[in-house]
């Protein structure tokens, strides 16, 4: 018997939702989506240091004016093949009754097992120290009951990047931890005491913040080896990011990264394959991923290390 192997466009549709509705991570929404037809190649950059130069000048009669050479570099993407997956017994998919539907299960699992993989390898990547151009810890570190100076911290944050890059951060990121932090914290309560009397959500926080998104880390996992005991965890340690990303690919507007995708295996180069396995009697149910994370300018962001103890 030989090897049946095809994309599914059902099961790729299966796993796409279940990712949507995985809120949970945030990997996916912290950079701007970048669609790409080629899995590596080159993008252009510009020089910051061209647009923040005061260098035009008043010209002469009969003199050239005041120029530059054209101000473009380049840097590269490469996107990585993220996969996983499992093998479904032919009896499970023969003998389950209705509802019950093997491959289908098999495709939220294997797909959220890629979610999980980006979270934790962001967090690590991105998420941390020696990054981003400031790192900074607070010199009084937040708490519920009111101590340190969020607003005054992040104000600073957004300044700073302000004065180094001429964008002002639009971005807030932030683990589950410092969320539960600042939506008790009484300096950001005493600012809304008067005109609301809702709970502090994200969309509150990032109007009082000034930016247009504050996107927490949900995400939970379980760190220990199999057969060990459970160590599970929220993923992002108790970091606060600034940032400024662009609102979509631009080739004159900077963004401090970007999430390349390729499209040749599935749209956002996700996609699930399904095939037998005939020595094994069962049927693989795979999950592909074809993306790159990118650092584009780490000037635009700024981490507030470990503000929460």
């Amino acid at each position: 018997m030989g090897l049946q192997t095809y994309y599914s466009e059902t099961l790729t549709n299966v796993g796409l939702k279940y990712m949507q509705a995985r809120s949970n991570f945030a990997s996916g929404r912290v950079f701007p989506n970048c669609p790409v037809n080629l899995l590596s190649s080159t993008y252009p950059t510009y020089d910051k240091t061209y647009w923040m130069k005061s260098e035009a000048a008043v010209r002469a009669p009969g003199t050239e004016s005041a120029g530059s050479p054209h101000a473009r570099g380049t840097d590269s993407y490469a996107c990585e093949d993220v996969s996983f997956h499992e093998d479904v017994p032919n009896e499970y998919i023969a003998n389950d009754p209705s509802p019950l539907n093997p491959e289908k299960a098999a495709t939220n699992r294997v797909a959220g097992k890629i979610d999980l993989y980006d979270e934790v390898a962001f967090a690590a990547t991105f998420f941390t120290q020696g990054v981003w151009g400031t790192d900074k810890t607070p010199g009084t570190l937040w708490t519920a009951a009111g101590a340190g100076d969020p607003f005054g911290d992040i104000d600073l944050a957004k300044a700073t990047v302000k004065k180094n890059t001429s964008f002002d951060p639009n971005r807030m990121l932030i683990s589950r931890e410092v969320y539960d932090i600042l939506k008790r914290h009484s300096d950001l309560k005493d600012q809304i005491k008067y005109t609301s009397a809702k709970n502090i959500t994200t969309e509150l926080m990032a109007s009082l913040f000034e930016v247009d998104e504050v996107i927490v880390m949900n995400g939970v996992y379980d760190s220990a080896k199999y057969g060990a005991a459970a160590s599970q965890g929220f993923i992002g340690s108790n970091h606060c990011l600034l940032y400024y990303v662009s609102s979509a690919p631009s080739l004159e507007e900077p963004s401090a990264g970007y999430r390349f995708t390729w499209n040749g295996f599935g749209a956002g180069g996700f996609g699930v394959e399904n095939f037998d396995l005939p020595k094994q009697k069962a049927r693989r149910v795979e999950a592909h991923n074809y993306r790159d994370f990118k650092l584009v300018a780490s000037d635009l962001g700024y981490l507030l290390d470990d503000v929460i103890a």
